[in-house]
């Protein structure tokens, strides 16, 4: 079974857009943070993946679905997972949960790939990371 990372946010007043709703491209910020805390769970970050396993974790496509409007106090949980394991891909997916709502607000998929730190170029992905993760 996948590991599931989580965290919850209360949507703020700067986060709105002129229909007092959350504006779409915050959505992506969320989504950072929640592959971040991804990493940080198992004790690494975008920088200690470089430097333990010698890659890059670079987003190269997200799709986002907007099933609900999350308006300012909301509470939302925001899950992320490895979805799938390719060569040199993983494709993450997230669910943003309004607190006290089983339906979720917004579903994503993001898909990273592994890049060789020094040249850039895709590299497989670390055996480790599917270890820890998938």
């Amino acid at each position: 079974m996948p590991y599931v990372s989580t965290y919850e946010l209360e949507v703020r007043s700067y986060e709105l857009d002129v229909y007092d709703h959350v504006n779409n491209a915050v959505y992506l910020n969320w989504l950072e943070h929640g592959r971040s805390k991804l990493l940080q769970d198992k004790g690494f970050n975008y920088l200690s993946i470089m430097d333990t396993w010698g890659v890059q974790f670079m987003t190269v496509r997200t799709e986002i679905d907007y099933r609900k409007a999350l308006k300012l106090g909301d509470r939302a949980v925001i899950r992320t997972q490895v979805d799938r394991v390719g060569n040199t891909s993983v494709t993450i997916a997230h669910q943003i949960v309004v607190v006290g709502d089983p339906e979720p607000a917004a579903e994503a998929k993001v898909v990273i790939v592994f890049t060789d730190a020094k040249s850039g170029k895709p590299t497989p992905v670390p055996e480790h990371f599917t270890r820890l993760y998938a």
